[in-house]
């Protein structure tokens, strides 16, 4: 039996530890380690960070 349920959209972002101003976005590249890894660069100082799992922004769903 099919049934149905309202969800939530929201976006998930990542905020820059070093300036706070900036959010870190994708560079493009993707380390074909195992699992894949996502080198990601902030968009207003030089800070980098690697995230294994995710890409962001992204997209999730709340059910509440």
């Amino acid at each position: 039996m099919e049934t149905t349920k309202e969800v939530k959209t929201v976006q998930v972002d990542y905020e820059c530890p070093k300036c706070e101003t900036g959010k870190l976005r994708p560079t493009g590249s993707c380390l074909t380690t195992y699992p894949p890894m996502y080198p990601h660069k902030c968009t207003n100082c030089d800070y980098g960070e690697t995230f294994t799992d995710k890409m962001y922004p992204y997209i999730t769903y709340n059910t509440n």
